[in-house]
């Protein structure tokens, strides 16, 4: 695939999809961008229209993403598409949750399959896909493992829910359309490259200042002295989600990179040592006294080649801690 060409990203008004439609834009691709309506699309298009000229993005309208048929219109013409969209209502009833974020997977894909003109596709995975954030556990992650314990515990019946049931059902609806992404592949050996982007705990700036979500939303409470909700917020690794965009990039960019869980995990954080960060960067604003101890994220995983394919498109490894942080300041006004 060659610059100038089109790329589909789903969900592009959302926290990481508007990153990964500029990262496109920024390596010279065009993109062709899905919302639920065209008015939710047009703040994203205007930002982008403003940093990269006009002309090079167009928002369509996907209502439902989950019924067949429903990406058939968005795919001509494209050779990329970048799935980033997904249903996050945080239901704790799987049966709301599950069934159609596989089924929007497997939507699209199909979609693609019908389309000739798609070269890759890149899925929009999650750290949640492999495994259960959880504090002082000791556990190795590769691209073989799988979050078995939400999947089996995100269908027990109701009066068996545990607390955040929601981030049970969370998980297991990124890990079984990640799953059904690979039985795609798989099956129906398609025209087309497949690759899965799975990144943890996406900070950095935001480029909707009046919608603010995701966990782009976590370090804006800590700004504004509201930690409580952290508290219930697992220690888990960190990335900017800059870097994220730009893997997915990197994904359509090189045809060799075919069948790949990249993952962008760089460093266990905790809320602690966030706060520690931003006393330094900000010494003249008041942020919240630290939590109760957090603990920390002891997974080890070997992100070497996922580094290196960063490298290989923007220069340099992954973005710094603290200019990440910064960033994410910077855009909120602080």
């Amino acid at each position: 695939m060659s610059p100038n060409h089109t790329v589909l990203v789903t969900g592009v008004n959302g926290f990481i999809g508007s990153h990964v439609a500029d990262q496109f834009l920024a390596a010279g691709y065009d993109v062709r961008g899905t919302t639920r309506t065209i008015k939710r699309g047009q703040t994203i298009k205007k930002v982008l229209d403003e940093k990269h000229g006009a002309g090079r993005v167009e928002i369509v309208a996907v209502p439902d993403i989950s019924i067949d048929g429903a990406f058939d219109e968005a795919v001509k013409g494209v050779h990329a598409v970048a799935h980033v969209a997904l249903i996050l209502t945080f239901d704790k009833d799987a049966s709301k949750v599950i069934p159609p974020t596989v089924a929007a997977t497997t939507s699209i894909l199909e979609s693609c399959l019908k389309e000739k003109s798609v070269a890759s596709f890149v899925y929009t995975s999650s750290s949640a896909a492999t495994c259960r954030a959880m504090a002082n556990v000791k556990r190795r992650i590769d691209s073989n493992s799988w979050n078995e314990q939400d999947i089996k515990e995100a269908w027990k019946p109701e009066s068996e829910w545990q607390e955040g049931q929601q981030w049970v059902v969370y998980g297991a609806s990124k890990a079984e359309a990640e799953k059904a992404l690979w039985k795609f592949r798989d099956e129906k050996k398609p025209h087309f490259t497949i690759n899965a982007v799975l990144p943890d705990t996406n900070f950095g700036p935001v480029m909707l200042k009046e919608e603010v979500r995701s966990t782009a939303n976590f370090l804006k409470m800590a700004c504004d002295g509201m930690v409580l909700p952290l508290q219930g917020v697992a220690p888990q690794y960190w990335v900017d989600v800059r870097d994220t965009a730009r893997l997915h990039v990197a994904a359509v960019k090189y045809p060799d990179v075919n069948g790949r869980r990249i993952f962008g995990w760089v460093k266990p954080y905790n809320w602690n040592q966030v706060l520690k960060v931003l006393r330094k960067i900000r010494p003249g604003h008041k942020f919240p006294d630290d939590i109760p101890d957090p603990g920390l994220d002891l997974t080890e995983i070997d992100v070497t080649e996922d580094e290196k394919l960063l490298a290989r498109l923007k220069g340099t490894g992954w973005t710094p801690f603290n200019e990440c942080l910064d960033a994410s300041l910077k855009s909120y006004g602080y």
